[in-house]
């Protein structure tokens, strides 16, 4: 029907339509002929607009199709963002003609799978690096607890070695037997107490101690009673003598006591009541009696240290020579019995 048409037009020369159908719409093309008559003009009018209308329907399912492809291909490509964002696999991609989609959804592909290898090397980086860290802080918690025990162990060996010196110290400085000061921690207290004195000052003064008649303790009781005399002796004039510090065993039976900011005077009187005090002292439940002689001196001014102790011990053999349990006192080169 439609050739006839077309040759009926063409007869009467009035080529009226041409209809283009494109994948987005259709274009109805009109060229100007002359209609020989009214009957033709309202066929033609009718074959033109089913012509029109079965283009328009045509470009609608056509334009229909393509949408529907165009969709899937987005949700596809929107299906495969979510599984590289939640970090699932991707979905398989569909069958499809090679097109700017198709080569898109290859090159999200790649990039996806670039971005997971990216993903699990700083995935085992990271956990090397915890690795790492838990081997090192726990390598610091070992070194630590290592040095603590060090710290610890050499504190113990420190507080040790000091608790020895001071032993040591405290037994050059000390007589084992008594327990009073040794000649030689006397004599550097001697002279600590000499160089304290201003020139010109007094008030340092000295008594020298013996036991009378101690070889015979030794030798009629034996050496056991002499260290059980010595010991009480040093007792008693570490009771007496004032500071136990200043109180020394000078040397066999002799014992030497200092006495600092003490004038001569004051110096005698204690050696006095010493003297009395050791005078009524027995050992071995009464067994041993014991009595000392003393000498006495004071530091003048200018005088030398050594000067002075000899002094003292001069006054000491003057009181063994005047019959023991005496004390005498030596001012300068006289010497007085004071008991």
């Amino acid at each position: 029907m439609a050739l006839g048409i077309r040759q009926r037009l063409l007869a009467s020369h009035m080529f009226a339509v041409v209809v283009i159908a494109g994948p987005f719409g259709v274009f109805v093309y009109w060229m100007a002929a002359q209609v020989v008559d009214a009957a033709h003009r309202d066929a033609l009018r009718l074959y033109a607009a089913l012509a029109f209308l079965v283009c328009v329907l045509a470009a609608l399912l056509l334009s229909r199709i393509l949408a529907g492809r165009i969709l899937m291909r987005i949700n596809d490509l929107t299906a495969r963002c979510r599984a590289l964002a939640s970090g699932d696999a991707l979905p398989p991609r569909r069958p499809g003609p090679r097109d700017e989609f198709d080569n898109l959804s290859r090159e999200f592909d790649a990039m996806a799978g670039r971005l997971r290898h990216t993903a699990q090397d700083r995935e085992r980086a990271h956990a090397a690096v915890r690795d790492a860290n838990a081997r090192l802080e726990s390598r610091v918690r070992e070194r630590t607890a290592e040095l603590e025990s060090a710290t610890v162990q050499l504190k113990k060996e420190i507080e040790s070695r000091v608790h020895v010196e001071t032993l040591l110290a405290e037994a050059a400085m000390t007589d084992g037997l008594t327990g009073l000061l040794n000649r030689r921690a006397m004599l550097e207290m001697l002279e600590q107490a000499a160089a304290r004195l201003k020139p010109g000052e007094t008030g340092l003064s000295v008594i020298i101690i013996d036991i009378d008649h101690f070889k015979r303790v030794n030798d009629e009781h034996g050496h056991d009673a002499g260290d059980r005399v010595l010991a009480a002796v040093a007792s008693r004039l570490r009771e007496l003598g004032g500071d136990p510090q200043y109180v020394s065993r000078w040397g066999g039976e002799e014992f030497l006591i200092l006495l600092p900011d003490v004038r001569m005077a004051a110096a005698c009187q204690r050696a006095e009541a010493v003297r009395r005090d050791v005078a009524r002292l027995h050992v071995d439940g009464g067994n041993l009696q014991v009595t000392l002689s003393l000498g006495v001196a004071e530091l003048a001014p200018g005088e030398a240290l050594d000067d002075c102790l000899r002094r003292c011990d001069q006054a000491l053999y003057r009181a063994k020579d005047a019959g023991r349990n005496t004390v005498v006192a030596a001012h300068g080169t006289t010497f007085a019995t004071m008991s």
